[in-house]
């Protein structure tokens, strides 16, 4: 199948997860990631869509294509970027090759980036590195705790409603892992200091997460 005879199939299309569950033939994904890579077209949006939904359900198939899913973090194009963070977290537990660590500063940096929707993917999904390499722990955690002190931007001002979504999700990461780490003093201490978040959403999990894990 050539690149415009699947295009106009993915335009046609009915729902993602439908016809990702048709692509079985390796073929098919280089011309996926060709037309994420060259269409100027939104249905370079739904072939992101595709390799993600396929990362959940069948990592197995898309762990060959792991760098070509890297390079995606290094584009413009934010809304391929998001998928990037998701496909390779979604990869974390089935890497036997440990290619994770070629790209592992480039990934976890994004939290120290400007761009808030970056930071709160990479933060949000941090858990499934630790659950699945444990001595990620020390690092990643480190770095989720760091994130009160960074600067994330809106309309290109500082804006602490976006810190405060965040360290909303570093929580969401805190408490899929809590159990397994070495650091739940300092998960506490982060929660505790939550509980006066501007953000009413973010106080809440706060207070929810203090409530389960306080007495452990």
């Amino acid at each position: 199948m050539d690149n415009q005879k699947l295009i106009n199939e993915l335009k046609q299309k009915g729902s993602i997860e439908d016809f990702a569950l048709t692509v079985r033939e390796q073929h098919l994904f280089y011309e996926l990631f060709d037309i994420v890579n060259t269409e100027k077209s939104s249905v370079k949006y739904v072939c992101s869509k595709i390799i993600r939904f396929l990362s959940e359900r069948n990592p197995q198939i898309i762990y060959p294509f792991y760098f070509q899913i890297a390079s995606w973090l290094r584009v413009q194009n934010n809304f391929i970027k998001w998928d990037a963070i998701y496909i390779l977290s979604n990869l974390a537990h089935i890497d036997n090759e440990n290619k994770l660590k070629e790209i592992y500063v480039e990934y976890f940096d994004l939290i120290k980036k400007h761009q808030m929707v970056s930071a709160a993917n990479v933060a949000g999904n941090s858990w499934k590195f630790v659950l699945a390499n444990p001595k990620l722990d020390q690092d990643i955690t480190l770095r989720l705790l760091d994130v009160p002190n960074l600067v994330y931007l809106h309309k290109n001002k500082i804006s602490s409603e976006c810190n405060n979504v965040v360290c909303g999700k570093v929580l969401e990461s805190f408490d899929k892992y809590f159990t397994v780490s070495n650091h739940r003093r300092n998960m506490i201490e982060f929660a505790e200091k939550q509980l006066d978040s501007t953000r009413k959403s973010v106080a809440k999990s706060a207070f929810k997460f203090l409530e389960k894990y306080n007495q452990l």
